[in-house]
């Protein structure tokens, strides 16, 4: 066995520790090219013309006043940017599904949702779109995972419309696809760091998370 089949054999059986929770395969496509409008707020007391306005107003850290719009830029995809929408697309489907138990003390290890990621097409010639494939789990039962997914990935500025889901029938045959590019050489595309998991899995499930 090669040494590249070999890492690619490692990383199956490491991930294949969430096995029992996964639940749903993703597949979301990213645009090449977004018009991205700021997601943080500022405190605002005053407006163009000096006016008092109030101490609990805010207002996007780019504002044009005249037209009363956000301003924003446009930015092409990159392996950040990408990891980048990820990572939002996890926060929203986190609260999309849990709501404020994300936050509560009471409730906050066990509210989030199981994702893992390989991101593919960063490093190829193919004229191929970026896109990442997810295995997810932890999600409520009494909610429409599809349609939270959905609006989640749809939340995204680089998120193209594309995107597949389906019920996980053959967890360890998707977890064996998600690694593939390992056998090309390719071991970055399994985010071994990046993996999101509730923090009652870490004392269950041997593989450090980066939340």
């Amino acid at each position: 066995m090669s040494n590249t089949r070999a890492l690619k054999q490692e990383y199956v059986e490491l991930i294949n520790n969430y096995n029992p929770h996964l639940t749903h395969a993703v597949t979301v496509t990213f645009k090449t090219r977004a018009y991205v409008q700021p997601k943080t707020y500022q405190k605002c007391t005053q407006n163009h013309n000096n006016v008092f306005l109030s101490a609990q107003k805010y207002q996007p850290e780019r504002w044009k006043w005249t037209d009363k719009q956000v301003l924003g830029d446009w930015k092409w995809l990159s392996e950040e940017v990408a990891e980048d929408t990820l990572r939002y697309f996890y926060s929203k489907l986190a609260f999309m599904a849990f709501g404020k138990d994300t936050k509560r003390t009471t409730t906050k290890a066990y509210s989030a949702p199981l994702m893992l990621t390989s991101i593919e097409g960063l490093n190829s010639d193919k004229r191929t779109r970026i896109h990442a494939h997810l295995a997810i789990g932890n999600l409520p039962k009494n909610i429409d995972i599809r349609n939270t997914i959905e609006r989640a990935w749809w939340a995204c500025d680089f998120a193209h419309h594309s995107i597949v889901i389906k019920p996980l029938n053959n967890t360890y045959g998707w977890l064996d696809y998600i690694t593939k590019e390992a056998n090309v050489g390719n071991v970055d595309a399994l985010r071994i760091q990046s993996i999101k998991q509730p923090q009652t899995y870490l004392s269950d499930i041997g593989v450090e998370n980066s939340l």
